[in-house]
């Protein structure tokens, strides 16, 4: 009795579970090792750490050794029914070949990181697939008709939204589907979302996507609930949702006119967006209306604009980014009627649509005008005339203060038209011509010739403005570096006693160079700091860094979620982006530097003022005060203290126009009175009381005399009459018909800008031809004076090879014949020439 209870025991205990099917075993070896199974929460519950393949040897061992495994739930004929992962760690992409899993059931991953799983279309007996929260982009395949209930939600899912549909199309038990969470777009008109596709679907999730379009066809039975909020859907609110308490549709777009004001109607939910272009949505008790913004205002259509009604009359607000419906556009003349003028783009028509460019604050088509052809030629005349200048007369400090007058000038024009105001299209054309004086990339227009984004272009602008005084400033020091050498060497007592006064003179020569370069470079970076500074000040134009109330809309195009800290010149970019972020740090360093160098300058002149050192220091420093009298030394940092508030003004925006303008116009009043008394540029009698090497007779240009001041009495009261233009447009509607006509006072200003040019350059003309003349002079002389001297070293030389015995006699009549060493008067003529 024993022995037969012992025999049926291990008869039982060598009872396997069945058939051993090994294409499922190696499927789930696959699956652990796609899926990175040696690191799951769980480790290896399967026993499957460094296996490869199963066969009829171990098939069996593999089997039992999951039978208790993590996730795994087996059929009574031990078939896989379920497959259940939530949150193990799982890492890659589900391999192919699921089908092999003939009698799975349920498939939940949620989760994880799975980046894609196959086609499941011949898992014929699955009827729920969750794959939420993973790192799903794209699908693959289609679903088996089998399934019932589909969860993607949280994942990267960017697929049409009507090539979606199109997969589950023959899925007629579908129950519950939930694609919260992802990057669904497309147009949602063309489904079908009616009893007769999706009779059985009573749970419909899809919020927080981009899609678009109307709810055309949309049955009203949604027991398990309907979400559709947070997407772009518009038109009419569905007639066949009204009442349906089941219904969530909050944050769309749907039209005003198609709700009603029963809060009971849309679930407690009131959303609209008004049908006209430049109209925005308020809310008056129970009363839904819309208004019409202001010119130079855009209607807030980009952001969604929603409110919910409480049963006490408690009204709040919900998925409004903004606190106004209207926002104030970044180019006020992008703007009209509130909503983008033609060429315009953006939630505030901050970029210009392709084959436009920005002129004056304003989108104007690329090349639509001649008027910036002919002043562009008239600008090329000025830079040819300008090097030509430099090439003859080595820039001496009349001509070099003449062009820093006009540089500043054009400068200061280009800032000032960056006021946000209506400025007219002369100015505007006039403006984008004089941005050549940036001395960048921007005088190219690169939107006209590029696809690039505004980001980009840029970063192109900064960076051109940025790097060339850098590498100037290297250039300079390397070449003043060898200047200072060869002076060295000249200047010391060696050689031959007869040649001192030849070293001497060339020594002064050097010198004279050395000064000129100097002149130049400081001209350069002088010039340099206004583009330096604008440019760098923009990395600064962002909603969380600058209190500004102008502009609050906050979009991304892309991927239609808020933005954090958008860029005031592009608002799909993100101030907090990596790149953006590094630049901007670099361009902080260059902010400092130039606030740095106006103080330097500021302590620099002061102590050369304080102790009388004008001529001690002329050659090293005097390019930054020799355009200047006693009175007016200090001119150049206050100058350029001057630009960057008009920088700080106009390229960051962080006030309203009225303020910038009234500010910028306060200081260019200011500067025209103190021009007027003070006269501090220095004349022409003055150049050359002060010993500047000037190289002019006195009397020789008596018209020329004052002229520096009475150029920039006339440059400042333009430019202050133009500063007043954008002031009276700002406090003035201009753009209605009762309202005032800028336009003579625009072509006026035009006419006015492009003669003082024209006289400028009349001016400079006549000062090059006269140094030119001086400077051929020159030359000439010291070609006479070094053959004089090359000759009688020549003499001494022949003299000292003759035989000792002739020598005597030889050496005598060489005396007698040869020329009088050089008195002091002769040597001070030297120094003159030279």
């Amino acid at each position: 009795m024993t022995g037969q209870f012992f025999v049926v025991l291990s008869l039982l205990c060598s009872v396997s579970w069945g058939e051993v099917n090994i294409a499922e075993i190696n499927y789930l070896i696959d699956f652990y090792n796609a899926l990175d199974g040696d690191n799951w929460s769980v480790e290896d519950s399967w026993g499957l750490s460094g296996v490869s393949e199963a066969n009829s040897t171990n098939a069996e061992t593999l089997r039992n050794g999951m039978a208790n495994g993590e996730g795994l739930t087996w059929s009574d004929g031990y078939r896989l029914k379920e497959l259940s992962l939530t949150n193990m760690a799982l890492t890659g992409d589900v391999p192919d070949g699921i089908d092999a899993l003939s009698e799975l059931e349920k498939l939940v991953l949620p989760e994880n990181s799975i980046s894609s799983f196959p086609s499941l279309e011949n898992v014929t007996m699955l009827t729920k697939v969750d794959f939420s929260y993973n790192s799903i982009k794209a699908l693959t395949g289609n679903f088996p008709d089998s399934l019932q209930t589909l969860y993607l939600t949280n994942n990267s899912l960017s697929e049409d939204i009507s090539t979606f549909f199109g997969r589950i199309q023959n899925q007629s038990g579908l129950v519950d589907l939930n694609l919260n969470g992802n990057k669904f777009s497309g147009n949602i008109t063309t489904v079908d979302l009616s009893d007769t596709n999706f009779n059985a679907l009573t749970t419909l999730q899809m919020s927080n996507n981009m899609i678009e379009g109307s709810l055309v066809s949309i049955k009203s039975s949604w027991t398990g609930g309907l979400d559709l909020s947070d997407n772009y859907i518009s038109g009419s609110y569905p007639d066949t949702l009204i009442g349906v308490g089941e219904a969530d549709l909050k944050c769309n777009m749907f039209l005003c006119d198609s709700l009603t004001n029963d809060a009971s109607d849309h679930n407690n939910i009131s959303e609209c967006f008004c049908s006209n272009a430049g109209e925005y949505v308020t809310l008056n008790n129970s009363e839904i209306s819309c208004v019409t913004c202001d010119s130079g205002k855009m209607a807030n259509k980009w952001v969604r604009f929603s409110f919910w009604l409480d049963d006490g009359d408690d009204y709040s607000y919900d998925c409004s980014y903004a606190t106004d419906g209207c926002v104030n556009c970044m180019f006020p003349e992008n703007c009209k009627d509130g909503s983008c003028e033609e060429g315009s783009e953006g939630p505030t028509c901050e970029k210009c649509s392709d084959g436009y460019r920005m002129a004056g604050g304003k989108c104007r088509e690329c090349l639509d005008s001649k008027v910036p052809i002919a002043a562009l030629a008239l600008l090329i005349i000025v830079t040819v005339i300008i090097g030509y200048g430099i090439f003859l007369t080595g820039l001496n400090p009349l001509a070099a203060t003449m062009i820093k007058q006009l540089m500043s000038y054009l400068q200061m024009f280009y800032l000032t038209l960056g006021i946000r105001a209506a400025w007219g299209t002369y100015l505007s054309e006039l403006s984008d011509v004089y941005k050549l004086s940036m001395m960048n990339t921007q005088s190219f227009d690169l939107e006209c010739l590029t696809d690039l984004s505004p980001l980009t272009l840029f970063y192109i602008h900064w960076a051109t403005a940025s790097i060339w005084p850098i590498i100037t400033t290297i250039v300079v020091l390397a070449v003043d570096k060898g200047l200072s050498e060869k002076i060295r060497t000249l200047e010391k007592n060696h050689g031959a006693e007869e040649d001192q006064d030849m070293r001497t003179a060339e020594s002064l020569h050097l010198r004279s160079k050395q000064t000129g370069m100097r002149r130049i470079w400081t001209m350069f970076m002088l010039i340099a700091f206004v583009p330096v500074g604008a440019l760098s000040v923009r990395f600064y134009s962002c909603d969380d860094w600058v209190s500004m109330t102008t502009v609050t809309v906050k979009y991304n195009e892309d991927i239609s979620k808020i933005i954090d800290n958008q860029w005031f010149y592009d608002n799909s970019v993100n101030c907090y982006e990596y790149d953006f972020q590094g630049l901007a740090f670099l361009a902080t360093i260059l902010c400092v530097v130039i606030f740095g160098v106006i103080v330097f300058l500021l302590l620099l002149i002061f102590r050369i003022w304080r102790f009388d050192l004008e001529d001690k220091q002329s050659d090293m420093f005097g390019g930054l005060y020799e355009s200047f009298n006693s009175k007016g030394m200090f001119c150049e940092p206050v100058l350029l203290l001057r630009k960057f508030i008009m920088i700080l003004l106009t390229q960051v925006t962080f006030l309203e126009p009225l303020y910038s303008a009234g500010v910028i116009t306060a200081m260019s009043i200011i500067w025209l009175f103190f021009i007027i008394i003070r006269q501090p540029y220095i004349t022409l009698h003055e150049a050359l009381a002060r010993k500047q090497k000037a190289t002019i007779v006195e009397g020789r240009l008596p018209a020329l005399a004052n002229w520096c001041n009475i150029f920039e009495i006339v440059a400042t009261l333009l430019l202050t009459l133009t500063q007043a233009l954008a002031l009276v447009t700002v406090l003035v509607d201009t753009d209605s018909e009762t309202g005032m006509d800028t336009t003579a006072f625009d072509y006026t200003l035009f006419v006015l800008h492009i003669i003082l040019v024209v006289v400028w350059m009349a001016g400079f003309v006549t000062v090059i031809i006269k140094f030119t003349k001086s400077g051929i002079k020159e030359r000439k002389s010291r070609r006479s004076l070094r053959s004089q001297m090359s000759s009688r070293r020549i003499m001494l030389n022949t003299t000292a090879r003759v035989t000792p015995e002739a020598g005597n006699s030889a050496a005598g009549n060489s005396a007698a014949a040869a020329p009088e060493v050089p008195d002091e008067a002769e040597e001070m003529q030297v120094e003159e020439q030279f």
